[in-house]
């Protein structure tokens, strides 16, 4: 199996991307859920999630970066 090469700064600014989107998706589920009736079901199944796990990532990336590292040492 091929190893993928992702600097710390392309994973920061996917990390990042993937929070801004969340974040706009919820500023127009705010303004826009009584409007618009899909955006109820994608904010609450996909976006809510995405932001929480993303914001996670932001802030524990490097222990989890640290427990990576150590199991794949295991290999």
């Amino acid at each position: 199996m091929a190893r993928v090469s992702v600097s710390r700064r392309q994973v920061r600014d996917l990390q990042r991307m993937a929070h801004l989107v969340a974040g706009v998706l919820l500023l127009a589920f705010v303004y826009l859920a009584p409007a618009v009736d899909g955006i109820v079901w994608l904010v609450r199944w996909v976006v809510v999630p995405v932001g929480v796990l993303s914001g996670i990532a932001l802030w524990k990336w490097p222990r989890i970066r640290s427990w990576l590292a150590r199991r794949g040492a295991r290999r």
